[in-house]
């Protein structure tokens, strides 16, 4: 007959369930660098990828009683780290930095074959998104982005206001951030956090 209970339960995750500290700091320094990654992958900040391991590490601390329950725990790792990281992003969304250091991230050049298909997919959503602008958004973003117009100069080029400009590029960013969190899961998540958590 089976047994439903710790049976299978790693010796340490239930020393880390009864409260055990020393079990939290080995259970830390085991599995965190996979969690920091992920992290760093999906903010492209090191600052906020610290950040996040520590909060994800403590939201699994104040649950540590579910611990014994858990039979895949990189599974589960993954799982705190992917809702985490993602309710983050969307609030990093209303982030006028935050967005600019992911849109530059998207052109930076590559340190090693992986990052060079990372980026590489990764500007081709960019593109995806772009396309998606309505007419104006979009023609603006570019004369910004891509030509390196100051808003000035693309108020005088189009015939219109400066806080016309001002106000379409603020829109076109905020279009361009919900197309890549759509696009997150699927493209970052499906493509890293696997690697990560290998």
């Amino acid at each position: 007959m089976k047994n439903n209970s710790t049976h299978h339960t790693d010796p340490l995750l239930l020393r880390l369930s009864e409260g055990d500290e020393s079990a939290f700091r080995e259970f830390f320094h085991t599995y965190s660098h996979h969690v920091y990654h992920v992290a760093l992958l999906m903010t492209k900040s090191a600052e906020l990828a610290e950040d996040m391991v520590q909060e994800i590490f403590l939201k699994i601390w104040l649950n540590r009683a579910a611990l014994p329950g858990v039979e895949n725990l990189k599974g589960y790792l993954f799982i705190n780290a992917r809702n985490h990281i993602l309710n983050e992003l969307r609030k990093g969304s209303h982030n006028l930095q935050f967005t600019t250091a992911l849109l530059n991230y998207f052109s930076e050049p590559a340190d090693n074959p992986e990052q060079a298909l990372l980026r590489k997919e990764s500007r081709s959503v960019l593109r995806q998104a772009i396309a998606h602008l309505p007419t104006r958004q979009r023609l603006i973003y570019q004369l910004s982005k891509e030509k390196g117009l100051k808003q000035d100069e693309i108020a005088a080029q189009l015939n219109i206001s400066k806080h016309t400009v001002r106000n379409s590029l603020a829109q076109a960013l905020q279009n361009i951030r919900h197309f890549l969190e759509r696009a997150a899961t699927g493209l970052v998540l499906g493509v890293c956090v696997i690697e990560a958590f290998l």
